[in-house]
């Protein structure tokens, strides 16, 4: 087949919100002069890849802005899209290595179906959503990993955490590594599908993209505590600007953003559900609720609603969804977490950790399935003690785009 530069096929769609209509739900506004946007007047692009080593969002918006060294799939194009100059496909055949399979033999017309972003070879887990494993659970501690406020899975095994001065990775019941020296927050952080990491750094009141070599890249600046964030299947990023009561959704590269909401008294932990059509907020402020809106895939909002009431302490930190669509939730100063089934109808405590003296729960993440790190084991981090703590519950987590 044809390819854009070398051996590339590639998913592209709008990297910045003006470009195809979407998030038209709120405020727009730039990025920081230091965020990483490429740009060609007003058609910037960003290309999602769906098989390359290292995943994800690629910025670019000319052939030369695509690295050479990575190999991906166009599974197409954004309707009404219109190729950006100097982003076409070029005259003549992409040289090759050896033998090229079928789908390279393709015309330069041909698309294939968008597939998502790939995973790890890990195994497949059953589980039956009528019949999961009832709570309260205990905790066990792990030796070694190290997570303050939240923590995320690398493709490499590693569990990736903080100790509030700097962000370490840790295998499974192993010693932390400094993975991004001298980096000070407490708060949010999840893999994008291209293997970067986002980071709310709260002290800065920045959103911080770091590349796999640990190099800070800033998105975003002048936040008022950046608190909770979760990425979608596309790469999107959307964060629970807590001071402000903003629920933003940005792109991690350009740093343009729309603002979702406003109507939530200091929002904090926020997930989607496992089609991610949903999106879910609770709110730090005492009221006891769980919000909840439906995001298009173009990223417009619709309707926040008061999706449960009444929902433990009041005081509702970091969340988290499994497979079969129930909705777990850190009571803050409880050291519980609790689940609501899908309707969000009722709660329980689900996860119990009073028995480890000191501890404290903020947030919670499903295991990668890759390392040791099980696919239906919730991981969480100890707030006070700087540790992580895992439960089996026998379930997987929602779909996530990386690993």
């Amino acid at each position: 087949m044809r390819s854009l530069n070398t051996t590339w096929r590639l998913v592209v769609a709008c990297a910045v919100v003006s470009a195809c209509g979407g998030g038209d739900g709120g405020a727009s506004a730039s990025a920081d002069a230091n965020a990483d946007a490429t740009t060609s007047g007003d058609s910037a692009v960003t290309i999602f890849t769906a098989d390359a080593p290292k995943g994800g969002i690629i910025d670019a918006s000319s052939p030369e802005d695509v690295a050479e060294d990575q190999s991906s799939e166009v599974v197409g194009l954004p309707d009404g899209f219109v190729w950006p100059d100097g982003l076409t496909w070029p005259d003549g055949e992409a040289e090759t290595d050896g033998a090229e399979s079928d789908a390279q033999d393709d015309a330069k017309d041909d698309v294939v179906e968008d597939t998502g972003p790939v995973e790890p070879d890990v195994p497949v887990v059953e589980y039956d959503c009528d019949n999961l494993p009832e709570g309260p659970f205990s905790l066990t501690k792990l030796d070694g990993p190290m997570a303050s406020e939240d923590l995320a899975f690398d493709p490499h095994g590693n569990v990736i955490g903080s100790n509030d001065k700097a962000i370490f990775k840790s295998g499974y019941n192993e010693e932390p590594q400094v993975f991004v020296p001298n980096m000070k927050f407490r708060a949010g952080l999840r893999y994008l599908p291209n293997g970067h990491l986002v980071v709310c750094n709260n002290n800065k009141g920045e959103l911080v993209r770091v590349d796999e070599e640990g190099v800070q890249h800033t998105v975003l600046t002048g936040l008022s505590y950046p608190n909770g964030l979760t990425v979608d299947m596309d790469g999107w990023v959307y964060l629970t600007e807590h001071d402000a009561n903003k629920v933003l959704r940005i792109n991690p590269f350009t740093g343009e953003y729309t603002v979702l909401t406003e109507a939530i008294s200091s929002p904090n932990g926020v997930t989607f559900s496992p089609d991610y059509k949903t999106l879910y907020i609770g709110g730090f402020s005492g009221k006891k609720i769980i919000y909840a809106m439906s995001i298009s895939p173009d990223g417009v909002p619709g309707k926040l609603i008061e999706w449960a009431t009444k929902v433990g302490s009041g005081w509702l930190d970091g969340m988290a969804v499994d497979a079969c669509g129930n909705v777990y939730i850190a009571d803050y100063g409880t050291t519980k977490i609790l689940k609501l089934p899908p309707d969000g109808s009722s709660w329980e405590v689900f996860i119990d950790g009073s028995t480890w003296d000191g501890a404290y729960l903020p947030n919670l993440q499903w295991g990668s399935g890759v390392g040791g790190w099980s696919k239906t084991s919730v991981f969480l981090p100890d707030g006070w003690n700087k540790g992580v703590f895992e439960v089996d519950i026998g379930v997987p987590g929602k779909p996530i785009p990386y690993p």
